[in-house]
């Protein structure tokens, strides 16, 4: 049946009549008190706002105990945020606690997200994962889209829950569908980087571009990485910088960081190391490691501020706190004798090992000479001298390479081994390293451990000389 244009305007009255007398304070009064607490809450909510009624505090609350005493999870939720911030009276953190968590046993997927922030920041409550996760659960069940992000973030770090970035992601997902901007942010990492989901960087482009459409800080630094690297859309830097910098004012410090490395090196924009600087500690302020790792080095090296040493050991702890074990290597560095601050030697093999530990072969190669000549406060040991050695040669480090070849042919530590030195010293000489050209070219002049070539040690002596070698010179010059 189609309704006439006159019937349809006698239904809009007949509806503003009925939600005006749902919002009739003398009514709602009338039916609160014959139990009907929906009614309590909504006629609390009148005078917590002065609506149609003066405004009473002291009234609302005692309305929204009634209601919560009846169970209405909306009236114990309200209750609990008054009862929390000290509008209901004396401040009861405690009281407060115990009414989110009765409203979110009734049902309110809100006073159940509350919980899981109270116990994964420790505020009013200890500090329990576990439990953060527990209630973050039941409100992502909720569908309290901002719970299912947090939720997801837990399982993507392991934090509080198993790993399990397949778990993270379908949070993410759903987070984005409820309309969290910041889940579709993560949920473009995981496309991003292949972790919980297959990797899909046009896919993972779109979901940036949504999220950071949405205002979320995070989508725009993704945005602005995918720009950056051309990885799904377009490679655009003057873009890539315009994201970076819109992330970075909304909070977001790796954004900050990538701004700061983009007005260092003058990509896309007039090199400045003094505004980059500004840039380096908004990031490192806001937790990024890496960029208190760089400001570190601006304040070592004096680029784009003051020259200050103490400065710098500080930036690098806090990197090296913060996961960034090129700030732990720096640090001991610092401390392993730099003139302008106190020797700690034993501080500095400690950062040394994190480092290593962490993945920075740099500290791998600080300590494998010291374990090898037995430098304080360390004792020799030339099986860990080598072990360390080989990582950092299997890294890359040519020089490593050079002195696990010397170790190995003087059988220091290990069996001596004339063709696995020679090995070593091929690697070191074709990653740059004059000596170990210079003793390949000795093993392949005399025929040890690799074929004699005689036209081969010459050419290598000669690498070894054009690197800087003078043995080597020597030996080009009189053959």
């Amino acid at each position: 049946m189609r309704l006439t244009g006159s019937a349809l305007g006698t239904l809009a009255v007949l509806s503003a009549a009925v939600a005006a007398a749902a919002q009739d304070p003398a009514a709602l009064k009338k039916t609160c008190d014959k139990g009907s607490f929906q009614d309590c809450f909504t006629l609390a909510g009148l005078h917590l706002q002065g609506q149609g009624v003066p405004k009473d505090v002291a009234k609302a609350t005692s309305l929204y105990k009634k209601a919560c005493n009846g169970n209405d999870a909306r009236s114990c939720l309200e209750l609990a945020r008054l009862t929390r911030g000290g509008e209901a009276g004396a401040k009861d953190a405690a009281g407060a606690v115990k009414l989110f968590d009765k409203a979110c046993t009734l049902g309110s997927a809100e006073a159940c997200g509350q919980m899981g922030v109270l116990y994964q920041t420790g505020q009013d409550v200890a500090k329990d994962m576990a439990r953060a996760a527990e209630f973050y659960g039941r409100a992502c069940e909720g569908n309290l889209a901002k719970s299912c992000l947090a939720l997801g973030e837990m399982h993507r770090q392991g934090r509080g829950v198993p790993q399990d970035v397949n778990r993270g992601a379908a949070l993410f997902k759903k987070a984005c569908d409820g309309g969290e901007a910041d889940g579709c942010g993560a949920l473009g990492f995981a496309f991003r980087s292949g972790e919980g989901a297959v990797k899909d960087l046009p896919h993972a482009a779109a979901l940036f571009k949504q999220a950071c459409g949405a205002g979320s800080a995070v989508g725009c630094y993704g945005q602005g990485l995918s720009q950056e690297k051309g990885d799904g859309m377009t490679r655009d830097l003057a873009a890539a910088f315009a994201s970076f910098g819109k992330a970075c004012e909304a909070g977001e410090p790796r954004a900050c960081h990538s701004v700061a490395l983009m007005m260092r090196d003058g990509t896309t924009v007039p090199k400045d190391t003094a505004k980059a600087a500004e840039f380096f500690q908004k990031a490192c302020d806001g937790g990024a490691g890496q960029a208190c790792h760089d400001l570190g080095v601006f304040a070592e090296t004096g680029r784009g501020m003051r020259r200050d040493l103490a400065r710098a050991a500080t930036l690098y702890g806090q990197a090296c706190s913060g996961g960034d074990m090129r700030g732990c290597l720096r640090l001991g560095l610092l401390y392993n004798g730099r003139v302008g601050i106190e020797a700690e030697p034993g501080r500095a093999v400690a950062l040394f090992k994190q480092a290593c530990d962490g993945g920075e072969i740099g500290g791998c190669a600080k300590l494998a000479p010291m374990y090898e000549n037995a430098e304080a406060p360390l004792t020799r040991d030339l099986v860990q001298a080598g072990a360390l050695y080989k990582r950092a040669c299997d890294s890359g480090l040519a020089a490593e390479c050079y002195s696990l070849g010397r170790l190995v042919a003087r059988g220091d530590g290990m069996s001596a081994d004339l063709a696995k030195a020679a090995g070593f010293y091929k690697q070191a000489c074709e990653g740059g390293s004059a000596p170990g050209c210079y003793e390949l070219g000795l093993l392949t002049q005399s025929g040890q451990g690799v074929a004699r070539d005689r036209d081969g040690s010459r050419s290598l002596f000669q690498k070894a000389c054009d690197a800087g070698d003078k043995r080597g010179c020597e030996k080009v010059k009189y053959r």
